[in-house]
């Protein structure tokens, strides 16, 4: 999901975004050195986050938990999670570590290679297949479905979506691709070889993120909800709520399905969540700040995750990035 004031033009005042998050909250006492382990150039809301679920306790009885408006204050109740130990390992290796009860494993990036990645498209789902992503890309009059050479950040066939959509998470089931749309409940299914389109089928809610787990769709729309759908119907089977430290999740964007563990993008932020769709808990935080992201434009996030079961490692890129990234989710320093 992505907006500024242009294409806000185009949609009524209630559907408006309010990106713009003004806050303060206390100092927090953390478990490991979160301040140097988890640096931030957009810290407001960034750190809130991290302060909820890393922070040993507060000053006056209060935490801080993430809302879809604000940083709002809670009584001091729910169990606080600590830190699991860091070891070497893998992406695979992380998916899989075992947690104690209210443990967040803090991960960072380990960038392994770096790819180019055409800079005017506002990544909104990614996916490998054949050795060759699967893109989504958005913006009203700007959204397309393509095909792109990893190597290189060629775009080797792109189809584009009729201007009154807004095109947002995709993924692929066997031999098709499903992509949503953002407001306008609808996902287009495409043969994921030719990139034609076999049919469309709607639904009620906000479309963001899509990963497909080898049975289910799982799909965010912005609520802190994980909202499972049969891939054939797109009928909605089941939801759970995403909880973090026991409060609730919002702003779960791009997605990707690996080992039975859902990763999402927190839009916004340079945080990716790893959370467990059996009990929709977050069971980890990826900081993505190794990653050399552009500064300008404002809306140029983090958002595109992407698995690569051959080399055992993720594709990571943003909107309106120039850089692609194949790299791996390891452990943080504890040092």
């Amino acid at each position: 999901m992505w907006m500024n004031s242009a294409n806000l033009a185009g949609v009524g005042g209630s559907h408006r975004i309010e990106v713009q998050r003004k806050v303060e909250f206390l100092r927090h006492t953390v478990a490991v050195q979160v301040l140097s382990l988890f640096r931030r150039h957009r810290p407001v809301m960034v750190a809130a986050i991290l302060v909820a679920v890393l922070a040993t306790g507060c000053s006056g009885g209060t935490r801080p938990t993430l809302t879809d408006e604000r940083l709002v204050e809670t009584p001091d109740s729910a169990a606080v999670p600590t830190v699991a130990g860091a070891t070497a390992g893998t992406a695979e290796e992380s998916a899989g570590t075992a947690l104690g009860p209210g443990e967040v494993e803090a991960l960072v990036v380990e960038v392994l290679e770096t790819f180019p990645h055409d800079a005017t498209a506002s990544t909104q789902g990614l996916e490998l297949h054949n050795g060759v992503f699967l893109e989504s890309t958005g913006l009203y009059g700007r959204s397309d479905i393509r095909r792109v050479d990893p190597a290189t950040g060629s775009v080797l066939q792109s189809v584009p979506i009729d201007e009154q959509f807004f095109a947002e998470g995709l993924t692929r089931v066997d031999d098709q691709v499903i992509q949503l749309t953002w407001r306008e409940n609808t996902a287009f299914y495409w043969d994921a070889a030719t990139l034609e389109r076999i049919k469309e089928v709607s639904y009620a809610s906000d479309g963001w993120g899509l990963c497909y787990d080898g049975s289910r769709l799982i799909m965010t729309d912005g609520t802190p909800q994980l909202t499972f759908r049969d891939p054939m119907t797109f009928d909605e089977t089941g939801r759970i709520p995403v909880t973090l430290n026991g409060q609730e999740v919002y702003n779960l964007n791009e997605l990707e399905c690996v080992n039975g563990m859902v990763w999402a993008n927190i839009w916004q932020t340079e945080l990716i969540a790893r959370i467990d769709p059996a009990t929709g808990v977050v069971t980890g935080l990826v900081d993505a700040i190794a990653l050399d992201a552009p500064t300008e434009p404002e809306n140029a996030v983090l958002n595109g995750i992407a698995w690569d079961a051959s080399t055992q490692s993720f594709y990571v890129t943003g909107k309106l990035w120039p850089n692609m990234y194949r790299v791996n989710f390891v452990p943080a320093p504890t040092g």
